[in-house]
């Protein structure tokens, strides 16, 4: 899957407009929440979700979190986003990130539906807005100018994972993805 001509850019840049708006530095880490209080968009976790029985949160955040990481629901012009809250914060931020990338992209959530057995089925899926949402989350959350001033100076993955607050797993992806990783090998100074 390949994104539009021009994409990538348009994120990094949308990722500054909103570090400025927030009045956040421009190499500084974002917290996807203060984003999310200042899109207006509702954030709950499982314990938040009226009704919710403590046998079906302990499904959710323990025995099968791993089958679900968050998710965005709509109501005309207000979002809500359940995350996870069984997952380790840093991936909690990623998944925040990409729903709200979904959410300014006006992507249209997916539709769900109960199975005859109970569980819920999501009816499509759309594998071009799951890709820009995660590039745009990446951006959000691991600026491309920022990754570079960390790479030039050799601050490990793991230091420049903790300064973000994500997954030394989205600081790779981030390289790679941003093309910093050939930039760098281009310069003879690219450290895997």
């Amino acid at each position: 899957m390949s994104l539009k001509r021009g994409f990538k850019t348009w994120c990094e840049n949308a990722a500054r407009g909103f570090r400025r708006e927030l009045g956040l530095d421009a190499y500084g880490p974002m917290d996807p929440m203060v984003l999310a209080r200042h899109l207006k968009v509702r954030v709950w976790t499982p314990k938040d979700v009226p009704g919710l029985s403590q046998e079906h949160l302990h499904c959710l955040t323990v025995t099968e979190k791993e089958c679900w990481s968050a998710l965005t629901m709509r109501d005309g012009n207000e979002s809500l986003i359940i995350v996870n809250s069984g997952h380790s914060p840093t991936r909690v931020n990623n998944s925040l990130a990409h729903e709200l990338s979904h959410v300014i992209l006006r992507h249209d959530p997916p539709r769900m539906m109960q199975s005859f057995d109970g569980g819920m089925i999501m009816t499509d899926y759309d594998q071009t807005q799951e890709e820009e949402a995660g590039t745009l989350g990446g951006a959000l959350l691991v600026p491309r100018d920022a990754l570079m001033r960390l790479i030039d100076v050799g601050t490990p993955e793991q230091e420049m994972a903790d300064f973000f607050g994500v997954s030394t797993a989205l600081v790779r992806e981030r390289k790679n993805k941003t093309g910093i990783g050939i930039q760098l090998a281009r310069r003879g100074t690219w450290r895997p």
